[in-house]
C-alpha cells in the first residue's frame, strides 16, 4: 500500500510540474516590462469579447487568445510581446506609444481589440488580415410572428439594442420608415424581453450579442441583413506582418496541423456561434 501511495505521490508531482512549467511557458509570451525584446500590441479601449481586462487586470478575450496562440509565428526577433493602449487616431509604426525611463522610443506594429476593417479611413493606412469576423445587422422577430420577411406592417413596433444597429438602420431609410415606432433598448436581454411581452413587435440587433443570448433558438431572424460589420487585424505598412499572421491563422483553423482547428472553438466561445467566423485564406500555392 505504501508504495502505491509513494507511486501516486510520484505522479501527481510530475504532472503538477509539467502544468507549471507549461503555464510560464505560455505567460512569458507576455511581457511584464517592455524592453527591446518586446513586441507592442496597441488597442483603442478594452472592447470585450475582444480584448479586456479582468478583475485582476489581466487581458482576456478572443484577441488575447489568438495573439497567445500565434505569436511564436509572427514574431520575429521578437521574445515576448505586450498590449498598450494608444489613442484612436494612432498611426502604427509611425507614432511613438511608450517611452523607457532612458527616453528609448517604441512603436505598435499590429493594431486589434475588435478594429472593424470597413470603418472610418483606417483602410488606406494601414496592411490588415483576411478578414476574421462578420458581425450582421438582422431583424429579429417572435416564432411565431406573422411577419416573415423585410415587407413590414406600416403599424409595427421596432426595439432596437445597440448603436451600431441603430446606424445600419439609419442607413437604410426605406427599411426603417417601414415602422411606426422604434425604441432604444440598452441590452439584448431587454429587447427580448419587451418582444416576448407584446410591447414590440420586432428587435433590430447585432448578431454578435444575438447568438450569444440564452433561447435565441426560439426566435426567429428574417432574412437579409441590414449591415455586415467586418473584422480583422491592422498591421503597419512599412514593417507588414499580415502575410505570416494570416499563415498563423490558417494553420489555428486546420484539421490537420498541431491539435486540430482551434480557431472555431474559440469563436464559439467568445461570439456564441462558430459562424460568426469567416477567415479563408488562400495563396498561389493553393490553386
Amino acid at each position: 500500500m505504501k508504495i502505491k501511495k509513494s507511486v501516486l505521490l510520484t505522479i501527481l508531482c510530475a504532472v503538477f510540474i509539467i502544468c507549471l512549467f507549461s503555464g510560464c511557458s505560455n505567460s512569458q509570451k507576455l511581457a511584464a516590462d517592455i524592453t527591446e525584446d518586446t513586441m507592442l500590441i496597441a488597442y483603442t479601449q478594452e472592447n470585450s469579447p475582444f480584448l479586456y481586462k479582468n478583475e485582476n487586470g489581466e487581458f482576456e478575450g478572443f484577441d488575447a487568445e489568438i495573439i497567445n496562440e500565434i505569436f511564436d509565428s509572427v514574431k520575429g526577433e521578437y521574445k515576448n510581446y505586450t498590449f498598450i493602449q494608444v489613442p484612436d487616431d494612432y498611426k502604427l509604426n509611425e507614432d511613438v506609444c511608450y517611452t523607457d525611463e532612458n527616453g528609448k522610443e517604441y512603436k505598435a506594429k499590429i493594431m486589434c481589440g475588435g478594429t472593424r476593417k470597413n470603418t472610418g479611413t483606417a483602410n488606406q493606412d494601414v496592411n490588415w488580415s483576411v478578414n476574421i469576423l462578420e458581425n450582421n445587422i438582422v431583424t429579429v422577430v417572435s416564432a411565431g410572428s406573422t411577419i416573415i420577411n423585410a415587407d413590414i406592417p406600416s403599424d409595427t413596433t421596432a426595439g432596437v439594442t445597440s448603436a451600431a444597429a441603430m446606424e445600419a438602420l439609419n442607413r437604410n431609410a426605406a427599411y426603417k420608415s417601414n415602422f411606426e415606432t422604434i425604441k432604444e433598448y440598452a441590452s439584448i436581454s431587454d429587447s427580448l424581453a419587451a418582444l416576448d411581452n407584446g410591447e414590440i413587435d420586432a428587435v433590430i440587433t447585432e448578431t454578435f450579442d444575438f447568438c450569444k443570448t440564452d433561447g435565441s433558438e426560439k426566435y426567429t431572424v428574417l432574412p437579409g441583413v441590414l449591415d455586415k460589420i467586418e473584422y480583422a487585424y491592422q498591421f503597419a505598412k512599412n514593417d507588414d506582418l499580415s502575410w505570416s499572421f494570416n499563415e498563423a491563422i490558417r494553420e489555428m483553423q486546420s484539421a490537420d496541423y498541431g491539435d486540430g482547428d482551434t480557431l472555431t472553438p474559440l469563436v464559439e466561445k467568445h461570439f456564441g456561434y462558430k459562424d460568426a467566423c469567416v477567415f479563408e485564406y488562400k495563396t498561389d500555392g493553393d490553386k
